[in-house]
């Protein structure tokens, strides 16, 4: 066991060391993260909002004759939330952008 010391400081994990940015770059990249899980979560609900639609025509709780304009309803909407999440992605990027040539 030559040549092995025992460090006297504080264990650190390795999640902590990574993590180690000024606050306004940790601030970003939550922002970013967020901006990312609500992409995925946009992209998951455009795939399954038929089958939401069919099993709620199933339950009762909508009415069969409304399932298609329902359907088409959800689809838009998920088309604006997915457009403002690029677009809010698209500025956060280029303020980083140009914060960098500054």
């Amino acid at each position: 066991m030559t040549g092995q010391g025992i460090i006297k400081q504080p264990q650190r994990l390795a999640i902590a060391w990574l993590t180690r940015f000024p606050p306004p770059l940790r601030k970003e990249g939550r922002k970013l993260g967020l901006l990312i899980l609500g992409h995925f979560t946009i992209f998951l609900l455009a795939l399954g909002h038929d089958e939401i639609v069919a099993e709620c025509v199933e339950a009762g709780l909508i009415v069969e004759r409304l399932a298609e304009t329902l359907e088409l309803v959800i689809g838009g909407l998920l088309l604006l939330l997915w457009s403002a999440l690029t677009i809010a992605m698209v500025r956060m990027i280029d303020r980083a952008r140009s914060d960098a040539r500054d």
